[in-house]
């Protein structure tokens, strides 16, 4: 068996490191994972007492929170306490919430309004949900932050647990951007049928609760959005299904994570439980997002009498039987061809070494844990070598297999129900970013494929036209698109500065002549004949990032030329509020072709011409760019809602002018380019490593262990041009090339096989 495993590992091996579409925030101090961090909660023992007695309350209680990483204390008084969690109420190790925000308006800690630490009493490893959790990561869709903490309790020791970050307002806001849209909660018997094309009627309870419970946005309570999705799901005929629902709901998104649940046997979900699901409708793209969660009752875990190993992969859910979503998406012969490629990269990355070995890293760290917490043994009589046993075999009883003979039994039989057919290449996420008809536009796109495709394309036209123009994209990392080899295809363009509108689409063929294309028809996109300036990057809880003029830690905000020209600033004006855009006018000045300035949010602009009459609040902070006209009249250029952030992190576009926009944790780059989220792109089992980064005099360029030592390395800057190319020894000291964006392109013999992102600062 074991070495049926390591087989097959070694043939999914093979195939290609997807790309990461959606940003997943740095884990910080709350999801530390190197150590088992502490976490103390004190309140009065007759409330302790209360909530043990009154399971089924929600009750939130006052109490002091202490966290302990590394012998540093940090301490928030006065957070809300209660029990949290389903059926776990009734066990004897139970699962508690911890609200930062509840008895002090717009509290945070660490940029969170709350931590979710589960007891995990069914899962004698503890660590099944986190394994799934840092599964959808690797692989780049929506997923939690989770660790594991030490809880005590008025001093006493309560056990182990699982902290796994909550899916709210912020959660949503990190990952997709802007404002948070609506986000429902859907829990059985959340079908997703249909009832009407009345939303009030999907605001039906189930043990005393919304099946479909908005999260976000409550007081308009609107639900028009759920129920044009499900009217659109359920009404469209099979074949003009695919167009009309990729319309309105990211179908590739989801189709990604029902691989996920077919590759990690999560079977209390959506498909065959009508359970344990999000949908957020992005206000950023128009879409409605597919979001998976409560991962426990995976790998070997079952509860219903069926062997998950050997389910069909194109019979996992319940069809014909008041499960539309699933029923009817998989029911388009083109999407089971789909969903077959991304089992291939779900397999791929859950069977790879590094995901062994990090999965091996949780066992070994609980382990001295465990055996202390007096809540573990408490449910099934679990011990400390169950949970060693927990990754190689079965525990009886619902835990019907091992870990690893689970995903070797999943992965080997998911290989033998394939069935035949070339996918056409896949399109996902594709964006145009650039709202200015006088500077330069961007074009970027995910494209998965069996192969390397023959061609990626994207074509506009002004609307009202009919001769398109074609853009070649390239996956090359010299293109806008990313790092090389990362799948995302890009290029930029210029149009004419007359153009307000265009119609765009993007296309791809394959090496076997398929085609596919972006949208069914075109989509548009509207230009303004205004300065190509954007809004790059915020910091709302500056402590020691960077001081102003004063020696004052102030927040601040960027501002990116994307044009290759100086522009005015004149008759620019920045706001934190949408009904008075002129909080903020530049007096004067100009700002450089790819350059950069920074806007002290200081609320004193009485000394200095670069500081606003505002303040950003660290708890989530809306910004906008105007131009005012010679009429009078404002125009928004731009905007972007900042989520939470936790002291000293940013929140930037991955790349400078980049549609898509993450947190910097340890990096804010004020005037400097944004280099995206920085670490180890690709192969996660080749640790190179640049150091430090940012940097100034010299970057140091290494690899973990003794395998890679003459490599040949070639670097260029962010325009294309080579800066150093050569043959070296690792360790290498490369002294950069003056401020900026570099990528380290490092070859193996003639082969790339990874590249750095660097920035070099003054």
């Amino acid at each position: 068996m074991r070495f049926l495993f390591w087989l097959v590992a070694l043939i999914l091996a093979a195939q290609p490191v997807l790309a990461q579409p959606i940003p997943h925030p740095s884990n910080g101090r709350a999801f530390e994972e190197d150590i088992v961090t502490r976490v103390y909660i004190d309140l009065p023992a007759d409330t302790l007492n209360w909530i043990l007695q009154n399971v089924t309350s929600d009750r939130e209680w006052h109490a002091d929170f202490v966290h302990m990483h590394n012998g540093q204390a940090d301490t928030v008084n006065d957070v809300g306490f209660r029990l949290r969690g389903n059926t776990s109420r009734y066990s004897g190790k139970k699962s508690f919430k911890i609200s930062f925000n509840s008895f002090t308006s717009g509290g945070r800690w660490e940029g969170l309004k709350e931590l979710n630490l589960n007891g995990e009493h069914n899962d004698p490893s503890m660590s099944r949900a986190r394994m799934g959790w840092h599964l959808l990561s690797d692989v780049g869709l929506s997923a939690s932050r989770s660790n594991h903490v030490r809880l005590y309790i008025n001093g006493d020791y309560f056990g182990l647990y699982a902290n796994i970050e909550h899916i709210n307002d912020d959660f949503v806001e990190r990952r997709y951007g802007g404002k948070a849209g609506n986000l429902y909660k859907c829990l059985w018997p959340a079908s997703l049928a249909y009832l009407s094309n009345d939303p009030n009627d999907y605001k039906f309870t189930s043990s005393g609760r919304r099946a479909y419970e908005l999260k976000t946005n409550k007081g308009a309570d609107d639900y028009s959005d759920l129920a044009n999705f499900i009217q659109v799901l359920n009404q469209t005929a099979i074949a003009d299904l695919p167009c009309a629902l990729e319309a309105i709901f990211d179908v590739n998104e989801y189709l990604y994570t029902l691989a996920f649940e077919i590759s990690t046997g999560h079977w209390d979900d959506h498909a065959n439980n009508q359970n344990n699901f999000y949908l957020y409708q992005s206000p950023e793209d128009g879409l409605m997002h597919f979001i998976t969660f409560d991962l426990d009752n995976t790998f070997g875990v079952d509860w219903i009498g069926q062997d998950w190993t050997t389910k069909n992969i194109h019979a996992w859910g319940k069809q014909n039987n008041g499960y539309p979503l699933y029923d009817r998406v998989t029911s388009v012969p083109e999407y089971q061809l789909r969903l077959q490629l991304f089992l291939a990269a779900i397999d791929a990355q859950m069977s790879s070494n590094a995901y062994i070995a990090r999965s091996l890293g949780y066992r070994d760290q609980l382990l001295g844990y465990v055996g202390p917490d007096p809540a573990y043994p408490l449910d099934y009589g679990y011990d400390s070598l169950d949970l060693y046993d927990a990754w190689h075999f079965p525990s009886g009883g619902h835990v019907k297999e091992g870990i690893f003979p689970f995903i070797n039994q999943r992965v080997s039989n998911t290989q033998n129900q394939l069935i035949s057919g070339n996918a056409d290449p896949i399109l996902w996420r594709p964006r145009l970013q650039g709202a200015s008809n006088q500077g330069p536009i961007q074009a970027t796109v995910v494209l998965l494929d069996e192969a390397t495709p023959n061609s990626v394309l994207l074509q506009y036209r002004e609307t009202g036209t009919t001769v398109w123009t074609a853009v070649d994209l390239y996956d090359d990392g010299m293109h806008g698109d990313g790092a090389a080899g990362d799948r995302t295809y890009g290029n930029g363009f210029s149009v004419s500065g007359s153009i307000s509108q265009l119609d765009y689409r993007f296309a791809a063929q394959d090496v076997q002549g398929q085609l596919g294309q972006w949208p069914c028809t075109y989509a548009t996109h509207s230009l303004h004949p205004f300065p190509a300036i954007v809004i790059n990057e915020a910091q709302s809880a500056n402590q020691n990032t960077v001081y102003d003029q004063n020696g004052d830690d102030s927040d601040w905000l960027e501002l990116y030329n994307p044009s290759f020209s100086s522009t005015s600033l004149v008759g620019l004006y920045i706001s934190d509020d949408p009904s008075d855009p002129d909080a903020f006018h530049f007096k004067g000045g100009s700002l450089a072709g790819q350059g950069h300035t920074v806007v002290w949010a200081s609320d004193d602009s009485s000394l200095y011409d670069n500081h606003a009459p505002f303040k950003l609040s660290s708890g989530g902070d809306w910004l906008g760019l105007y131009f005012k006209d010679p009429s009078g009249s404002f125009h928004l250029l731009d905007e972007v809602q900042i989520p939470a952030l936790a002291p000293d992190q940013s929140y930037g576009r991955i790349t400078d002018g980049h549609m898509q926009w993450v947190v910097f944790d340890q990096h804010p780059t004020p005037w400097q380019n944004n280099a995206g989220t920085f670490g180890i792109p690709g192969d996660l089992t080749l640790d190179w490593r640049a150091f430090p980064n940012p940097f100034r005099e010299a970057v140091w360029i290494d690899h973990e262990s003794d395998l890679y030592k003459d490599v040949h390395l070639r670097i260029t800057s962010a325009l294309g041009q080579t800066v150093y190319e050569g043959d070296q020894q690792l360790p290498y000291r490369w002294e950069g090339a003056g401020p900026g964006l570099y990528y380290i392109e490092i070859y193996s013999g003639i082969h790339l096989t990874q590249t750095l992102t660097v920035i070099q600062v003054p």
